[in-house]
């Protein structure tokens, strides 16, 4: 199209060549990836300038990103070797088949590792690779078709069946606080901050909220997302609607009890508490039982 606009604008002719010549020229600067620096800061002497790299390259898609990370698996540094084992399991989707096997065998050799953090994200990498969700990296539903891990400091759900894979709460709601899962510190197992339903495809999550404040969130397929907010507890256990800061409620995962989820909550400084209770069925809180300073 643009040769033909010089053929029908010959008095132009010149200054369109000029102006392609100046295309072709800047051309190259325009088609190069930003990508590349940080991936060439990688290989700096310097682990400052390495591990900054590498935290800037944790969230992009570049398909060069776990081959990359391979080879930083036997860095000096912990910190290193841990982002990189993350990197190389987030992109599990990513990696071709035929080249899991070479990614898991080096990944294996960092098993061992002394630190704890490094060790959970091998298991989680290796994990995401093989299919294998038997780590306490991961949480799996009675019916072995839902897993959850943690990802971006958020819970993160993988359908078996498809082979996919959604962020839970994902952008975040910036009126609702930090909204971190609670394993991304320290890199930790899921234990007892992830609780799926015996017998339901259903689970709560446990949410940092701030540094002092916890809540819950609950999953259920084909109702999605739900979030237990703070106005939500404040209008079901303060008789006024007001709780009084600086005093952050926090919310704690109990268990099933048949389709009803058990939340331990507290908050003041008198150490008010409460039960409350989230019914599948009915899609609604409740309160189990509180203490005599709640109506104060």
């Amino acid at each position: 199209m643009f040769k033909q606009q010089l053929k029908l604008i010959p008095a132009k002719r010149v200054r369109a060549t000029m102006i392609v010549s100046l295309i072709a020229c800047v051309a190259p600067q325009c088609d190069a990836d930003p990508d590349d620096g940080l991936f060439a800061q990688l290989k700096n002497p310097e682990a400052d300038v390495r591990i900054a790299a590498l935290r800037e390259l944790q969230t992009s898609l570049d398909p060069r990103i776990p081959d990359a990370m391979s080879s930083l698996l036997a860095d000096e540094g912990n910190s290193i070797r841990r982002l990189a084992a993350r990197a190389i399991g987030s992109r599990w989707w990513q990696i071709p088949k035929e080249k899991v096997p070479q990614f898991v065998a080096t990944l294996r050799r960092n098993e061992n590792s002394e630190f704890e953090d490094e060790r959970n994200m091998v298991a989680r990498a290796i994990g995401l690779l093989t299919r294998d969700y038997t780590s306490k990296m991961f949480a799996c539903s009675a019916n072995k078709r839902w897993v959850i891990y943690e990802r971006h400091g958020l819970p993160c759900l993988i359908d078996t069946k498809t082979d996919t894979e959604e962020l839970l709460g994902w952008p975040s709601d910036e009126t609702s606080g930090l909204e971190l899962f609670l394993p991304a510190i320290g890199n930790e197992a899921l234990n007892e901050l992830v609780s799926w339903h015996p017998d339901k495809e259903a689970v709560s999550l446990s949410i940092l909220q701030s540094r002092r404040a916890t809540t819950v969130w609950i999953w259920q397929h084909r109702f999605g997302l739900r979030k237990l907010q703070r106005s939500v507890l404040i209008k079901l256990l303060h008789p006024k609607g007001v709780i009084e800061e600086p005093n952050p409620i926090t919310a704690e995962i109990k268990g099933w009890k048949g389709d009803e989820l058990y939340v331990s909550v507290g908050w003041g400084r008198d150490g008010n508490s409460a039960v409350v209770a989230w019914d599948l069925s009915k899609n609604s809180w409740r309160i189990v039982s509180r203490n005599e300073s709640v109506a104060d």
